[in-house]
């Protein structure tokens, strides 16, 4: 779980973005968030299962909301390779 400030942080943009875009489910909104405030390098995206971890969430709420952020063009998913179910999430330029 991320540190108190973090969550403050995080809380905020969330709301920030819900006010925004009302449309969004709240848990692909906190996973937009979270992938904006990630330090990895926006052409290489941010694993799901990382995030899954982070935000303390079932993997399978990660990959649903991956999956309306990619139809709504706030993202884009590709698998992480080998055997395994993540997905690689990389914020579309618009975003």
């Amino acid at each position: 779980m991320p540190e108190l400030p973090e969550l403050i942080e995080l809380q905020r943009q969330w709301e920030a973005l819900q006010l925004e875009h009302p449309q969004l489910n709240p848990v692909a909104a906190l996973v937009l968030v979270a992938l904006r405030q990630s330090d990895a390098p926006s052409a290489s995206g941010v694993s799901s299962a990382v995030l899954s971890r982070h935000l303390g969430l079932e993997h399978a709420l990660i990959r649903r909301a991956a999956a309306e952020l990619e139809a709504g063009g706030w993202v884009t998913a590709r698998p992480s390779g080998g055997a395994s179910p993540a997905l690689r999430l990389i914020l579309t330029p618009t975003c």
